[in-house]
């Protein structure tokens, strides 16, 4: 079953959630100026800035190289966007936790637990979820599905990848 979802993941993009609403206001009392510069100040020590999709895309193509991401457009009002990249061979368990390894390195810890799969009906199959502040990634890897495997060869697997954020729901 769950080489079924994670096939259906290479093949198409999935249907996605949409979003809508404004940011959130700020109701806060106002410190005075001395006030607000020493707290501006001690944030900006203690907390990175916010990422990008564009960075969030980054950070991907770094943990998955040499193999090229491929990433669907984002549409507008829609808070998820869907990309694969091809691999040579099928990822074993050792280059899919180096992967992970990589995007720990940029800032991604695990959301979760990692799942690793290697049997004679479905082959080397990987998933697991990462975590960054408002960003959510959904990351697997397996082999190239029977449909499409002529228009990708010679790869043999895929990476897949859904990038998600909160959405607002005002």
């Amino acid at each position: 079953m769950r080489r079924l979802g994670l096939t259906s993941a290479v093949v198409t993009i999935l249907a996605v959630t949409s979003c809508s609403g404004s940011p959130d206001g700020d109701d806060a009392v106002k410190p005075d100026k001395s006030e607000a510069a020493s707290a501006s100040l001690a944030a900006r020590q203690s907390k990175a800035p916010a990422k990008t999709l564009r960075q969030v895309e980054r950070d991907v193509q770094f943990a998955v190289a040499p193999s090229k991401l491929r990433m669907q457009d984002q549409r507008r009002g829609f808070c998820i966007v869907h990309g694969t990249a091809p691999t040579r061979k099928v990822l074993g368990k050792t280059e899919f936790e180096a992967i992970l390894a990589r995007m720990h390195k940029r800032g991604w810890p695990l959301d979760g637990h990692v799942e690793h799969s290697d049997d004679a009906t479905y082959g080397k199959m990987s998933l697991t979820y990462l975590k960054s502040d408002k960003w959510k990634i959904a990351m697997g890897s397996a082999t190239m599905p029977a449909e499409v495997r002529d228009a990708y060869a010679p790869n043999e697997g895929a990476i897949t990848v859904s990038i998600s954020w909160k959405c607002n729901d005002d």
